[in-house]
């Protein structure tokens, strides 16, 4: 499950510091659900602040995934290079990994079309906004003796909006990405 915040969350390649990559931020202003940067790729959720199943796979060939059409929305498919070594892992943008974690390991050597899928989306931010009423409704209900433990999961965590799955497929190849050239690293 990934924190969703501001709308947004991350499929990105775990930096390396032995690499030069400038961190580079997505246009939000083109409106695309699915942005890719280098080592990143951003999908924007219809709700603002939710919880959301992530799923990342490899297929071995490009496909159509035609049995998932009728249950799942087509958000985009881009083109992705990775920039270091190839381990892609979910993260929301103030909340960290997904909890439990979801990654997937590319070959570097490779270029990908990343299929990118959403379920729920249709309806999602009108089914936000009608929990957020019924929530609203139950706080003036709720008496100040609160008996829940912490750490307990609470009715928001269980919600979910919309599901997103992740489909990378090996599209071309590419020179690996290769570590940057440090002097204090060098042997004489």
């Amino acid at each position: 499950m990934i924190a969703v915040d501001y709308s947004q969350f991350y499929v990105m390649e775990e930096p390396d510091s032995a690499f030069d990559v400038s961190r580079v931020e997505p246009d939000f202003s083109r409106g695309d659900p699915v942005l890719v940067t280098p080592g990143q790729i951003t999908i924007c959720s219809k709700v603002q602040w939710h919880y959301a199943p992530v799923t990342l796979c490899r297929a071995s060939i490009d496909v159509e995934l035609s049995p998932i059409a009728d249950e799942w929305e087509h958000l985009d498919s881009v083109e992705y290079r990775p920039v270091y070594r190839g381990r892609m892992r979910v993260f929301g943008c103030t909340t960290g990994p997904a909890d439990p974690e979801v990654r997937l390991d590319l070959s570097p050597n490779r270029t990908y079309t990343v299929h990118v899928y959403a379920k729920g989306r249709e309806d999602a931010h009108s089914r936000w906004d009608e929990y957020l009423a019924d929530d609203e409704t139950d706080d003036d209900e709720d008496t100040e003796d609160d008996d829940s433990e912490y750490g307990e999961v609470d009715d928001f965590q269980e919600q979910v909006f919309e599901e997103y799955l992740c489909v990378f497929v090996p599209l071309g190849y590419q020179e690996p990405p290769q570590p940057a050239d440090r002097p204090w690293r060098r042997r004489p």
